[in-house]
């Protein structure tokens, strides 16, 4: 009986600790939740060459993801800020990575290239006529960065915005 009254309190101490920290944390996203479209600061945004007051949320396929569009300032491209959302199946960097690696086996297929955004690991492209993607990585898998429909270059553009967004994704 002593055993069965012991253990019974510590099963209600852990679901007492359980409640707690779970009321502590109510009041804010879980650790490693991350929507761009809400928490980049409209100064990032400026700074990085697009207007916050164009944004458009995009709507994705299954609600696995949250993105939305931003045109820049000269209105001849397009910023679109991507991450998976709370739904969507955990996928780490790497399973991204290897996703886009096997392109190369498509006819035309490219290899993404391979970098370090501000010291965060992330990979870049291939560009293609619509555009060129930066994938960064985050505590729950990929931010993307694209850039479309620029004059010039779409990739240093991309790699451009990630590099001045990327600090506002902290340790998510």
């Amino acid at each position: 009986m002593r055993v069965r009254k012991n253990l019974v309190g510590l099963i209600v101490a852990g679901l007492a600790v359980g409640v707690v920290g779970g009321c502590a944390g109510s009041e804010s996203r879980p650790a490693g939740m991350f929507d761009p479209c809400q928490e980049f600061s409209k100064s990032a945004l400026r700074s990085a060459g697009y207007d916050p007051e164009t944004r458009k949320d995009v709507p994705t396929i299954g609600d696995y993801s949250v993105k939305c569009q931003f045109t820049s300032f000269s209105g001849h491209e397009t910023l679109s800020l991507e991450h998976p959302s709370v739904v969507a199946p955990v996928r780490s960097y790497e399973a991204y990575l290897a996703a886009a690696q096997s392109a190369v086996n498509r006819p035309g297929g490219q290899a993404p290239t391979v970098t370090k955004i501000n010291g965060r690991d992330a990979y870049v492209g291939p560009e293609t006529i619509l555009g060129c993607t930066v994938s960064l990585r985050t505590a729950t898998g990929v931010m993307t960065v694209e850039v479309a429909y620029a004059n010039g270059n779409t990739c240093v553009g991309a790699q451009n915005a990630a590099a001045i967004l990327e600090p506002g994704i902290g340790t998510r």
